[in-house]
């Protein structure tokens, strides 16, 4: 009997593949790839050993089927397997059949962009790309799994820090405007980014100002798995509109896509995000075409705004916000080391498979789009109105698919939990700035005390960049509350503003105990916008988060200001909503 062997490897790049994003298909796919190519390696490893997937330790599978190509199984960019036979020829084949995959995309790129295209540099560019590693070592027996691991991961990440560096053979090009490292491969651009024509852009899946390298058309061109798909932020922004909207929103939808289509453009995409003027400047080039195409835009979006909310509310307009969530499970390096024989990890990787699953439909019930679920590790693109709901709901869904999963310390059984980011941004913002944006966001709820935390950052194209974060719990149910006092016109939009302000000036020199007090007289004199004075058992429950549950003004101040944005796409999102007098009018103003 062959020897056993515990094989590890990773496929990368990871963060700066997945970062190097302007669009929200170029983060689906890259995500996507690294995926499929992941579950490449998996299924290859289980066909060497008779297509068995036991072998198998991370991912944890019961069937092949869950291998196949775009299924709907994430699986993540490490593959743990006990093996036998030759690891060597056994890595190769791997190599071998990741990069017939990529080359397989490759095709299908070629086969659909209709302009010239510098093949063998996006060849070039595609096979150096991929960054495989592996490590294998003897497993005497499943009792020494733990410190085989161990070792293996050691070695693998030595491998890693030790890069490899290939000379570019060819000719000087300008770089591509997404990632500015790999030349352009787009011959009918040539170097002339500026003077490229609409028409010619939009053959090679560009904008206006792009330049895309062989990876780059990968991101724009590459399959799309039907189940995982793809919406663009624009489209998650529109979302509570068009909710509101009902049945008459994707009759609004048609008719922009018609009044586009009238003029030429027939590769309209196909979401709510006709909404917006700057599809209309994606589109065109001629700024009197422009103008004139934005008026009518507008004017539908009024006449079908009038006819859903009547006169009073023709004003109302898509908010350009939208949120992007990043998760991840809280201690999971100190669970991973409770697993100490490679099916003791099996059950823990079978845990996390499940849970991605529940976790794709929770992102989805909730209108999002999931861009990577990995059980553990969540990244995906909600709606202001259905965004803090969600988040809840998949925090309290690992905690409870982790039950069985704790580790000891201090003499006590500690469970994993699931700690998120939330990012609320400008539909228009590149996404590159906005993951860095978000990773330093979901970096601030780890460092929580205690963790199973949220922080969530609301970055404004005009103004400061504003973050709260605390336990998730507490901070859900106290912007839940705010979101009820912003819809019902409990609060003056202006209460918060006051609270930021006397945070800025005093909150150095006055104590607690004098704040809190001049927190109350800013509310005694405030009035509710329908004109009444704030009640008291408003006011007393804002003086309890800040006495009892020592939340800090300035950070209460920021948690108001958030709550009333999510408060607004809720408005939005209420089909036929009745009128609501000044409040509303401040929401209609808010949204213009």
């Amino acid at each position: 009997m062959d020897p056993k062997h515990l094989f590890v490897c990773t496929i990368g790049p990871v963060q700066t593949f997945i970062a190097a994003a302007r669009s929200s298909r170029d983060l689906t796919y890259g995500s996507q790839l690294l995926s499929e190519l992941a579950k490449t390696t998996a299924r290859t490893i289980a066909e060497q050993h008779g297509s068995s997937p036991e072998v198998l330790v991370l991912p944890a599978i019961q069937i092949m089927d869950d291998l196949r190509p775009r299924s709907s199984l994430n699986v993540a960019n490490k593959v743990v397997a006990v093996v036998t036979g030759d690891v060597r020829a056994l890595a190769e084949e791997i190599k071998a059949k990741i990069h017939e995959y990529v080359e397989q995309e490759r095709a299908v790129v070629l086969k659909s962009i209709s302009g010239q295209v510098d093949e063998d540099l996006m060849r070039r560019q595609l096979h150096d790309l991929i960054e495989f590693y592996w490590v294998a070592a003897p497993l005497p027996s499943e009792e020494q799994y733990l410190e085989v691991r161990e070792r293996c991961d050691q070695a693998l990440a030595a491998r890693k820090v030790t890069r490899d560096f290939s000379q570019f053979p060819g000719v000087p090009r300008f770089k591509s405007s997404i990632d500015g490292v790999r030349e352009h491969v787009m011959l009918e651009v040539g170097d002339k980014r500026s003077a490229a024509s609409m028409e010619v852009l939009r053959k090679y899946g560009a904008r206006r100002g792009e330049l895309l390298s062989g990876v780059d058309l990968l991101k724009r061109w590459g399959t799309l798995s039907d189940s995982q798909g793809f919406k663009s932020t624009s489209h998650m922004a529109a979302l509570p509109f068009m909710k509101g909207l009902g049945e008459q929103a994707e009759n609004l939808r048609r008719e922009l896509v018609a009044l586009f289509e009238r003029h030429g453009v027939t590769d309209v995409i196909q979401d709510y995000s006709v909404v917006f003027s700057s599809e209309v400047r994606s589109m065109f080039s001629d700024e009197q075409l422009i103008k004139r195409l934005i008026q009518e835009q507008d004017g539908l979006i009024g006449r079908y705004a009038e006819e859903c909310w009547g006169r009073e509310r023709r004003n109302r307009r898509p908010a350009p916000y939208y949120a992007l969530l990043l998760a991840d499970g809280d201690n999971m390096g100190k669970v991973l080391d409770e697993q100490k024989t490679p099916e003791m990890h099996r059950m823990l990787s079978q845990a996390l498979s499940n849970l991605a699953l529940e976790a794709r439909r929770i992102i989805q019930e909730h209108e999002g789009a999931p861009v990577y679920v990995g059980g553990d590790d969540i990244l995906a693109y909600l709606p202001l109105h259905t965004a803090l709901k969600c988040v809840d709901e998949l925090a309290e869904r690992f905690e409870q698919a982790m039950q069985g999963f704790g580790f000891k310390a201090d003499g006590e059984t500690i469970m994993p939990t699931l700690s998120a980011g939330l990012l609320i941004a400008h539909h228009l913002e590149p996404l590159s700035e906005v993951l860095s944006w978000l990773r330093s966001t979901e970096r601030d709820a780890k460092q929580v005390d205690g963790k199973n935390a949220l922080a969530i950052s609301l970055v404004k194209r005009s103004g400061v960049e504003r973050q709260v974060k605390g336990l998730r719990k507490a901070l859900i149910e106290r912007l839940k509350q705010m979101v009820t006092w912003w819809t019902d016109g409990t609060l003056s939009r202006g209460t918060p503003y006051e609270f930021q302000e006397l945070a800025q000036s005093l909150g150095d020199v006055l104590p607690q105990e004098a704040l809190v007090a001049e927190a109350k007289r800013i509310l005694g004199r405030k009035r509710e916008s329908r004109g009444q004075e704030v009640s008291e058992e408003v006011r007393k429950t804002i003086e309890e988060w800040l006495t009892k549950d020592q939340v800090p003004l300035a950070q209460l101040a920021h948690e108001m200001i958030i709550a009333a944005e999510f408060a607004d796409a809720k408005e939005l999102a209420n089909h036929l909503t009745k009128t609501r007098g000044k409040a509303d009018e401040n929401m209609a103003h808010r949204t213009t």
